[in-house]
């Protein structure tokens, strides 16, 4: 899905304001990034390391494991696609509503694929299964339990838990726990929420070597570049203090949660993360245009969504103030 998904800053042709369409942490300290990113500069007068290794050797140090272990990406999304290109065929069970990437990725190789409602999930046998943890787009949290249980009962069943969101989510825990014990466990992180830098493109997975070298074999050199991959060592290092902070993000959700809550014809939904869903007596395509044009602020359209309709948004939490230019904009809505 080339277009359609959150951050369409770039098609707005306008000026916004308050952009509440990504997941991306607002709040990050930009001039950190700007540093390093003037430190290594001249780096991109050279090839990148073909498979990223001293940003893989880096992931493997600070998850306490071996760089067989590692794939470093160009982002989540170029995971997904090797997954995709590696599994090709396979029967595919894909929880909705969910982020699009991973059917898009799975269509493009011909994989088979059944959909499941993630409301009351029930999971079946398949080779190969993605669940997003906090889920993309409605902030549910798989529990430790759930992920173990469906790794027990389908041993055959590679499933790929995507943890690109974890650090929004203060009650989601990382599976990594599990990866010493279960072979057909794939872990993917992406570095580009949780520190801002989406445009560098960084992320990498974790799995059990057989897995890895197996995804690895249709992965193109060269894909992460010099600048991603010197940014990612930094952030590995020194980038905790960078993270988000969860308990003032969440009371401050919680708030916007409830000024929402009493504006006539929007409800919204129960969300383990900074972003959530409203479900809206408005058609959202509407909606989206009329919030752009009128006051500069976008929101995510949730209508494309296998699952959803045009009555869902996307929106994530931002500052009190851009918070409060949402709900005034949405105050006596009057839409043809």
């Amino acid at each position: 899905m080339l277009n359609g998904h959150g951050d369409d800053l770039f098609q707005t042709g306008t000026n916004i304001k308050a952009n509440f369409s990504t997941n991306v942490w607002y709040d990050a300290d930009a001039d950190i990034i700007r540093s390093v990113l003037k430190t290594q500069i001249d780096t991109i007068f050279h090839y990148p390391e073909p498979a990223a290794e001293s940003f893989v050797n880096e992931v493997a140090n600070s998850h306490n494991l071996t760089p067989r272990n590692v794939i470093a990406g160009n982002g989540a999304t170029e995971l997904f696609y090797l997954i995709a290109h590696a599994f090709e065929g396979a029967k595919t069970i894909l929880p909705v509503p969910s982020f699009s990437e991973y059917e898009d990725a799975c269509t493009l190789y011909k994989h088979q694929l059944s959909f499941i409602p993630l409301e009351n999930f029930q999971p079946i046998a398949g080779d190969l299964m993605f669940i997003c943890n906090p889920n993309n787009p409605n902030g549910y949290i798989w529990t430790q339990e759930q992920i173990e249980y469906i790794l027990q009962q389908f041993p055959d069943m590679t499933l790929v838990v995507d943890e690109s969101f974890i650090n929004f989510a203060p009650t989601a825990e990382t599976c990594e726990p599990l990866l010493s014990r279960y072979p057909n466990l794939l872990i993917i992180h992406s570095m580009t929420k949780n520190f801002a830098i989406p445009g560098l493109r960084l992320g990498y997975m974790l799995g059990n070597e057989a897995l890895i070298e197996r995804v690895r074999a249709f992965k193109s050199p060269w894909s992460v570049n010099s600048l991603a991959i010197e940014v990612g060592k930094f952030l590995l290092k020194n980038g905790k203090y960078l993270l988000p902070d969860t308990s003032r993000l969440m009371k401050r959700k919680q708030q916007l949660v409830n000024q929402l809550d009493n504006l006539p014809g929007f409800i919204p939904l129960n969300s383990g993360t900074s972003f959530f869903l409203v479900h809206t007596k408005f058609d959202t395509r509407q909606l989206k245009q009329h919030l752009i044009e009128q006051h500069g602020i976008l929101i995510r359209d949730a209508s494309n969504f296998r699952g959803l309709d045009e009555h869902y948004f996307r929106i994530n939490t931002l500052s009190e103030e851009k918070n409060q230019m949402l709900v005034n904009a949405l105050k006596n809505l009057e839409l043809k």
